[in-house]
């Protein structure tokens, strides 16, 4: 049996990354997989920590999975909308492109800024 404790696990935190997101647009953008939905305005993006390894109970994941998120995608991503159990079962594979696009997105805006910093990278 694996012993999972997430606690555990080296995680990165960055002030600058959890900052810079709110200058950055929703790039989340699942609200809208929702009928009759949006994304809120662009006043309420923070750095959305995604459901990746090393985030549960009473603990975050890493700041290198963060993305820039709406309080409306937030909330689907955090489970407080319940909608998001209709968007996981009705688009699972579009509900997890985004999640993954979203993340690229994020982090070459990131090294655009230079808030990352990727050795012999370079934006084209």
């Amino acid at each position: 049996m694996i012993d999972h404790r997430p606690h555990l696990l080296p995680k990165v935190r960055s002030d600058l990354i959890m900052s810079s997101m709110r200058h950055y647009p929703c790039t989340l953008r699942i609200a809208s997989f929702i009928p009759g939905h949006q994304c809120a305005h662009q006043s309420t993006v923070v750095g959305v920590h995604l459901p990746v390894l090393g985030k549960g109970m009473s603990t975050k994941g890493t700041d290198l999975a963060v993305v820039a998120g709406c309080k409306h995608c937030h909330d689907l991503v955090d489970g407080v909308d319940k909608r998001i159990h209709w968007l996981a079962e009705n688009y699972p594979a579009a509900y997890h492109m985004r999640l993954l696009q979203a993340l690229v997105e994020t982090q070459a805006m990131l090294t655009r800024d230079n808030v990352l910093d990727v050795l012999d990278g370079e934006l084209i």
